[in-house]
């Protein structure tokens, strides 16, 4: 499938049908000798039809920032829940390749495999990136809540909750990662309560939408 493929709207009847298809291929393993150092955190905020979409770089090792990018552009589908890749996924794959540090492992603002049908914007994104993804949302949309997990209704284990201070984010994998791994690597990348790369990510989102510098 073509990088385009992995987005298409049609209908929600064709976006149930990929998104099943697609959750198939979806690896919740590490790679093999996986040591991830460059964390890119990835969001969107929007005014009207417009998306003003960020990147940003965090440096595990040094606990620093090494990299941002943004781009606006106009959106082309409209939000459905359930659906948030094919609207933000071609955006986020876009801004991606405007990095000229290249990411180990990608952190998207939204879901992984903890999803209706296991395939949220996080799987979309790794599978179009064919890299190790994260989905890391402030909600959870799917599954209940136990001790820390989150599980679906056959009882399997698809995320994992974070906690830091007063605030929740709901793991879970996206691509080419174990759920273990993922909860780690969130949990080291808060700073002051928040994801560092999500954070810095949707900092140059809203200061793209206000026509800040980059």
């Amino acid at each position: 499938m073509t990088s385009e493929e992995f987005f298409q709207f049609v209908d929600t009847d064709h976006a149930v049908s990929l998104q099943r298809d697609l959750s198939t291929r979806v690896k919740r393993i590490d790679d093999a000798n996986f040591e991830p150092r460059f964390l890119c955190g990835m969001d969107v905020s929007y005014h009207g039809d417009t998306a003003f979409v960020a990147a940003a770089v965090w440096d595990a090792a040094n606990k620093k920032m090494v990299e941002t990018a943004t781009m606006v552009n106009s959106v082309l589908t409209r939000y459905v829940p359930g659906f948030l890749g094919f609207r933000e996924g071609p955006l986020l794959v876009r801004v991606a390749e405007k990095l000229r540090v290249r990411p180990d492992v990608f952190l998207i603002d939204g879901q992984g495999v903890a999803h209706p049908r296991k395939f949220g914007l996080a799987c979309h994104v790794g599978l179009a990136l064919d890299k190790p993804t994260i989905g890391v949302a402030k909600s959870r949309l799917y599954g209940r809540s136990d001790q820390g997990k989150i599980l679906d209704p056959e009882g399997e284990i698809i995320g994992r909750i974070v906690t830091a201070g007063n605030r929740k984010f709901y793991v879970s994998v996206g691509h080419r990662i174990s759920l273990q791994t993922a909860s780690d690597l969130v949990e080291k990348s808060i700073v002051n309560g928040h994801p560092s790369p999500l954070r810095q990510a949707h900092l140059e989102s809203i200061r793209a939408r206000q026509g800040g510098p980059n």
